[in-house]
This record gives C-alpha cells, sequence and structure tokens, in this order.
C-alpha cells in the first residue's frame, strides 16, 4: 500500500508535515488527545478501569467472534466489547456483546445521529 502524501500539521500555524490520518504532529496529536479527555473525561472516570480490562479480556476470550457479524453468517474477529445498555458501570456478562470494530462503530454513529 503507498504511503500517505505529507500533509501540514492541522494545528493552525504549525509548520510540520505529517502523513498519519489524524492530521496532527505528534506535538499537536498530544495536545489534541488532552483537549479530548478533558471534554469527555478519562476512560477511567467514564468506568473502563481494571476491572473492566480484565472483564473484556474474558468476555473476548469466551466470545471471539463479532456477534453481529456471526448472526449474518461472517466469521469475524471481534476487538471490541459493547455494553448492550449504554452504561459502562453494567458490568454484568448479559449486557455484553463481542463486536468487531466496523460493527461498534455502526453503534455508536446510530447513537449519535439518531438512526442506523
Amino acid at each position: 500500500m503507498p504511503e500517505r502524501p505529507l500533509r501540514p500539521c492541522r494545528q493552525p500555524g504549525c509548520p510540520a508535515l505529517v502523513r498519519d490520518g489524524s492530521g496532527y504532529c505528534e506535538k499537536h496529536k498530544r495536545e489534541d488527545r488532552k483537549r479530548q479527555d478533558d471534554r469527555r473525561g478519562s476512560s477511567a472516570s467514564r468506568g473502563y478501569d481494571s476491572t473492566w480490562r480484565k472483564l473484556r479480556h474474558w468476555y473476548l476470550k469466551q466470545y471471539p467472534l463479532c456477534e453481529r457479524c456471526e448472526v449474518q453468517g461472517m466469521v469475524v474477529v471481534a476487538i471490541l466489547v459493547h455494553h448492550r445498555d449504554h452504561d459502562p458501570r453494567n458490568n454484568t456478562a448479559e449486557n455484553f456483546e463481542s463486536l468487531c470494530v466496523p460493527c461498534h462503530e455502526e453503534e455508536h454513529r446510530a447513537e449519535r445521529f439518531g438512526r442506523k
């Protein structure tokens, strides 16, 4: 696959050129991430702490395939564990769903924009 072309950093006035899809140089990528974290809160403050990481690991071992793709007859490795009720503190196995990245993105796109 060919490399992405060099583009200017998205931070106004920054002379750095980047290839990465975020559009920010390393310095401004960290600053952008910090702004996002300040707005959303840290992952731990949103309920994704060490207990969650252990549960996630356990669930993915039990259900390694994307549950939504599997229903459609496809075999796709799951990478994420989704909370069905969207409550990150409800860590019961019945509330979990193994998903691939595209299915998880589709779930949150529907949530953000009110459609599937």
